[in-house]
């Protein structure tokens, strides 16, 4: 008895625990609705357009949703569901995947509610709904299956002894009525959209399978529409678990209920188009999937606007857009002006999107007026006070930016339109911030951050290869297609530390070729953050301008059918190239202008541009190199040092554990050859610098290294940091391989021209094989573009061999000019734009100091600026390292600058920065060859080396002069009234050797082996 009045109190109780928690915060619910009213009235103000007070309002209904000891009930999956889809388009990430995963979690927690819905409600013959009647035809003509408003549902259970005895949620059977359909549609949205943010990782992540398991179809289940709408939910749940092949299989099943429209049919179309926009296995469309894509988003605009559903017609147009070839665009075009026009008054949210779409049909489709129209009217729409659209704002900068480039402007040119275009874009993808502090914007940066937070924890497992693959490769096209913003995105990126992960991959597993191959991504990563788009657009230029048979398998593809923009800037260039033909005169700006601009254009396109420039490093290139050939590379990794040593067809690598000790060893080198005195005597009154040079080497060859020089001939090094400054021809020669030392010098003139040295034991490297070196080691293997063939040498000098004697430096000047084969004279003043030479110039020298800008080394000017020689440009500044780099196509052979000053000579070193970039771009803008010195010498023993510069390059090679010039150099006697370099201090110190280290080790020079390109893209 006692049992029985137990349970009877206890019923009673629990009963008034459910009509309280049945009401908004405690207080009565007029109507008992789920969700709540609030949450309806967010979503008509989020497809307004006001996303702040959209959030309010599920803010709002989320409080007033109903809570019980376990939590929040479902129908608080609304309210967190459209929080995260506000937060989407306002741009804060960490916000949107929070509402996400608490949307999830309840879900998980609630399993088995769709059991407990009455599905006989969707099978009682009730009467096909007509859709609105003012849209355009194809919507009005959309029927809508009658699927009621609200279900009802059986809460609560019996309760008995045992069940009282388990504790927890108590509640009496009890039935109410639910948006049963509205919460399964936003359990859909929260997985579309957690795909979308996470992308992969979504797959790997267990939240997104418990939905899967909790939503299962309740056993027992006979009513077609219950089944239907289930399934549709589901089938948009697998796109978030990775499984899309499922995706398509239920698109085509599930989107229609009885021949009629659902509510959820817009998003399963949605969520069918996004996984097809990634093509097959590599990644292309053939034109029928495009057209059936293109139709399946119409289908799904047309549902989405009969069922009232604004947000998605814009999300369904963009990947239409994406989708499309030059065939539909139109289609597309039209379809989203319509709609933009149609739904002004119903959703700004969705005009703003359509519009925005249909400036990016038209411009994609070349139709530039077009989609400047369409442009002003989507600013003009998010201009209004009472609207927030951040997401969709970067969108349109991205078309803005689109119709800026198809109208002559281009990125790294002068200020204008498309600049601001693409500071916009960059604020929202990189500079977002709420409450004055950073989020992330974008599903590409989101994922990395996931990547990285776990990289740690598996570094040497095949998922985290495949991770890193993926985020330091070109952007996939399916990324393009999807949303263009987040390839920029993705682009921009900086992939280092992701390229250091592959290095610490390779160092652990002591894999030398992967060693070798990160290391040229590091450097390739590094040239590529001083240019616009990550070297994107650097890139195109080499697409359109380099020979075919330079190009790795998926360049030759991409040239073999190109787009039709880039087929004509291609013709155009090459046209250029062949027209130019002997003309010495500055290039046409106005047509560099032009490629300039086409290039930027594509660069924009949704294409998947190789990365073609600086060249990779393939895995079969070790047994490419010639016999006798080495490359050297090095990589500072905090305080080691990874090298790797590549001859003979092997890759071998190894640590220098010493990296923060070297910086202070190698100034210490660089003082006692008095390269970097300021004051005082600068020539050394010992031998003492070949001690510094010897432990030098010895930090960087361990024993574990297993160094040989034996039968080495010639020595590619790319250096890294400060090792940049260290002339490696200074390094003593091992001295179990002195005896062969003589059988290594790359030819005989070369031998016959080496100083003659007794003492086989102080042999040096400079002595023993030839030394190069090379920005990236796939620069040391591989040129860049096309260069002319001409042998005219053009020499622009300053008062550099004698600073205080005009009269005599001219006269020297005139000497080394004197052998050559028509050379061209300029003074610093009159000399013309370096970076539009003609094609009649095949070798440039520089003969004046050059001091390189070291906060932002592409801007350093290859000749001097000043009062002295005053230079004016009505297109934006001369001879910038930045300028070489871009259109006009094609110049000189060879560069030599025999003035250039570096931090080598200061009293602190830099990073190499100054070295690194000059050398890279100058290689990337198709020179073949450069010389230039770590330190400015001047004088006479400049000249000696100058002359030989002037005169034999044209009739050998850059490489074969420098090493000519300083051989004579190092047998030469030198003044100290000939050398700007030296002062009073050193007058004492007659006669002077021109092989003093001072003198002839400040010159590098830098080349390539000119390999083929590899067989495949591995």
């Amino acid at each position: 008895m006692a049992l029985v009045c137990l349970t009877l109190v206890t019923t009673l109780c629990a009963n008034s625990r459910l009509s309280q928690a049945q009401g908004f915060g405690g207080v009565a619910q007029t109507g008992n609705q789920y969700p709540p009213q609030a949450y309806y009235t967010g979503l008509k103000i989020y497809r307004d357009g006001d996303l702040r007070n959209a959030v309010e309002a599920f803010e709002s209904a989320l409080r007033s949703a109903r809570t019980d000891i376990n939590g929040k009930w479902i129908d608080a999956i609304p309210a967190h569901a459209m929080l995260a889809e506000c937060y989407w388009h306002m741009g804060h990430l960490p916000l949107c995947r929070t509402h996400l995963d608490a949307g999830m979690r309840i879900t998980i927690q609630n399993r088995g509610w769709l059991g407990a819905i009455d599905w006989s409600g969707l099978d009682r013959g009730g009467a096909i709904k007509a859709g609105k009647s003012n849209l355009w035809p194809e919507a009005n003509a959309i029927r809508l299956a009658p699927v009621p408003n609200s279900l009802m549902l059986q809460s609560g259970e019996f309760l008995t002894e045992q069940r009282l005895q388990q504790g927890g949620r108590i509640e009496a059977p009890n039935l109410i009525r639910i948006d049963a359909v509205e919460i399964m549609r936003c359990i859909a949205m929260m997985m579309y959209r957690r795909r979308v943010i996470m992308g992969d990782l979504s797959a790997t992540e267990p939240l997104a399978a418990e939905v899967m398991e909790s939503t299962k179809y309740p056993s027992g289940l006979n009513s077609p529409g219950g089944r239907t709408l289930i399934g549709a939910m589901r089938g948009i749940g697998q796109y978030a678990v990775g499984e899309d092949t499922t995706v398509m299989d239920r698109a085509g099943k599930y989107s229609m209920l009885g021949g009629s429209v659902h509510s959820m049919t817009p998003m399963m179309l949605v969520a069918g188009v996004a996984v097809g926009i990634q093509g097959d296995n590599t990644g292309n469309l053939d034109p029928n999937a495009s057209a059936t894509l293109v139709a399946t988003s119409q289908r799904a605009v047309n549902a989405a606007a009969a069922l009232e559903q604004y947000e998605l017609i814009g999300e369904a147009l963009q990947l239409a857009v994406g989708a499309a070839d030059s065939r539909q665009f139109s289609t597309v075009e039209k379809s989203a002006i319509l709609a933009g026009q149609t739904l002004i008054r119903e959703s700004r949210l969705a005009s703003l999107h359509c519009y925005l779409v249909a400036a990016d049909a038209a411009i994609s489709a070349g139709r530039v007026d077009a989609a400047a129209e369409s442009m002003a009217v989507a600013i003009e729409i998010a201009a209004r006070r009472d609207v927030d659209f951040p997401r969709l704002e970067a969108y349109g900068a991205y078309v803005a930016a689109r119709i800026a480039a198809a109208r002559g402007e281009s990125l790294g040119g002068s200020e204008g339109k498309l600049t601001n275009a693409m500071g916009s874009l960059n604020d929202f993808v990189n500079n977002r911030r709420d409450r004055n502090r950073p989020v992330v914007s974008m599903p590409s940066h989101y994922q990395l951050g996931l990547v990285q937070s776990v990289m740690g924890r598996s570094i040497g497992n095949q998922s985290a290869k495949n991770l890193l693959d993926y985020f330091t490769s070109p952007v996939s096209m399916a990324t393009w297609r999807r949303d263009p913003v987040d390839a920029i995105a993705l682009i921009g990126l900086d992939t280092t530390p992701l390229h250091r992960s592959r290095l610490d991959l390779a160092v652990g597993e002591n894999n030398g070729v992967d060693a070798l191959q990160a290391t040229d991504r590091i450097l390739a990563a590094r040239l590529a953050s001083a240019l616009p788009l990550r070297g994107r657009v650097m890139d195109v230029r080499a697409l359109v301008t380099d020979p075919v048979d330079t190009f790795w398998p998926s360049a030759k593809n991409m040239i073999a059918q190109p787009s039709p923009l880039l087929n004509e800037l291609r013709q155009n260039v090459q046209a250029s190239l062949r027209d130019a033909g002997q003309d010495d005169q500055p290039r046409d700006p106005s047509i560099a202008a032009r490629q300039e601009s086409m290039a930027t254009q594509i660069a924009l396109q949704r294409l998947q541009v190789p990365a073609v420039c600086p060249p990779a490093v393939a895995a079969e290139d070790a047994t490419k190199l010639p016999a006798g050939t080495g490359l050297l590379t090095f990589m500072v990794d905090g305080n080691r040092i990874v090298a790797t040593m590549t001859r003979d067809g092997n890759t071998v690598g190894w640590l220098c554990p010493a990296g923060r000790r070297m910086p202070t060893m190698l100034q210490k080198l660089l003082s006692e050859i008095g390269a970097n005195r300021n004051r005082g005597k600068r020539l050394p009154d010992d031998d003492s610098w070949r001690e510094s040079a010897s432990k030098l080497k010895e930090m960087l060859f361990p024993k574990n290294a297993n160094w040989s020089e034996s039968g080495l001939q010639q020595l590619i090094i790319v250096p890294d940091g400060p090792l940049w400054y260290l002339p490696f021809e200074l390094l003593p020669a091992s001295e179990a391989d002195l005896a062969t030392a003589d059988e290594n010098v790359a030819d005989d003139a070369q031998t016959e021209d080496a100083p003659n040295d007794p003492a086989t034991d102080s042999r040096l490297w400079a002595d023993s094989f030839q030394i190069t070196y090379a920005p990236t080691p796939g620069l040391a293997l591989r040129d860049v573009g096309t260069t002319t063939e001409a042998q005219r040498v053009a020499v622009a000098a300053g008062t550099f061999f004698a600073p205080r004697q005009q009269e005599l430096n001219q006269q020297m000047i005139d000497e080394m000019l004197a052998a050559a084969d028509d050379p061209i004279h300029w003074s610093l003043g009159s000399a013309p734009p370096t970076d539009r030479l003609g094609l009649a110039v095949g070798h440039l020298l520089i003969a004046s100091p050059v001091t390189p800008n070291v906060a932002n080394p592409v801007a350093t000017m290859l000749i001097p600026n000043n009062s002295a020689s005053p230079r004016t440009d009505n297109f934006g500044p001369w001879d910038s390292i930045k300028g070489w780099i871009r259109f006009p196509a094609s110049g000189p052979r060879t560069v030599a600058l025999p003035g250039y000053r570096t931090a080598a000579g200061a009293n602190k070193l830099g990073d190499g920065s100054e070295i690194f970039f000059p050398l890279a771009a100058l290689r990337c803008s198709g020179v073949r060859e450069i010389t230039m010195t770590r330190w400015v010498t001047g004088g006479q023993s400049a000249a000696t080396v100058t002359a030989e510069l002037i005169n034999e390059t044209p009739h050998t090679n850059l490489t074969s002069a420098t090493r000519r010039g300083v051989s004579l150099l190092r047998q030469a006697d030198l003044s100290v009234d000939g050398e700007p370099l030296l002062g009073k201090a050193d007058e004492d110190s007659q006669p002077i050797q021109g092989s003093e280290p001072l003198f002839w080790s400040t010159y590098l020079t830098s080349g390539s082996l000119g390999l083929a390109p590899p067989s495949s893209e591995e």
